[in-house]
């Protein structure tokens, strides 16, 4: 189907798409506004209504799209999450050894860290509302799946270490975990991660062929 056939006769769009789109601007809308003010006072100083207020949309129309302010937040969390993870996927260059590439991911998710918004949702907040626990969902991220196959591959080509890229894949991202932690909760986040990043790094560079095991 063309795009002009997709239209009424008068060129305009018909009514069941204008308001599709107008739905996924609102909920963008409230997304945007929440992840502000989440970001920048945390879940528990944060209200429905000045989420409303910020959207330029009704409680209702929150109400609507999600069902309710936890649902909210972990619709937030599950964005910056992706975000951070994104970041630290740049930061790899594939011309390098699969151990450089590990370190400079590693070091661009540390740095996420640090960012005031990353930092508030997804570690100091995230731990509380979403929980913890590794479920079959988060296993299924494109971060999680890219780095499981970018280790497997690595051992296959004999640049890693021969261990199972599954359970390796969730022991990096533990690492990242609680170095993140660490640093969301220290009195200075900046001299802890310029701490964490050389012992992080002497970690990972273990898992170079030949350095024993």
């Amino acid at each position: 189907m063309t795009r002009q056939a997709a239209k009424d006769g008068d060129g305009t769009e018909p009514p069941a798409t204008l308001r599709s789109r107008h739905a996924e601007a609102t909920r963008r809308a409230v997304l945007d506004a929440a992840r502000s003010l989440f970001g920048r006072q945390g879940y528990a100083q944060t209200s429905v209504e000045e989420i409303a207020d910020a959207a330029l949309v009704t409680k209702g129309a929150v109400y609507h799209h999600f069902l309710g302010k936890k649902a909210l937040f972990r619709a937030v969390y599950d964005e910056v999450e992706a975000d951070a993870q994104a970041r630290a996927m740049r930061a790899a260059d594939p011309g390098r050894p699969p151990v450089d590439q590990m370190v400079a991911m590693m070091n661009a998710y540390l740095d996420a860290a640090l960012d005031v918004e990353i930092r508030r949702i997804t570690l100091v907040d995230g731990p509380a509302i979403v929980g913890q626990e590794v479920d079959e969902i988060a296993q299924q991220q494109p971060g999680y799946l890219a780095l499981r196959a970018f280790l497997g591959n690595s051992m296959a080509d004999g640049q890693l270490m021969e261990v199972d890229p599954g359970a390796l894949a969730d022991l990096v991202g533990g690492l990242a975990w609680v170095a993140g932690l660490l640093i969301a909760r220290a009195g200075d986040p900046d001299e802890t991660r310029s701490a964490l990043g050389p012992a992080v790094e002497a970690m990972l560079r273990g898992l170079a062929p030949g350095t024993g095991r």
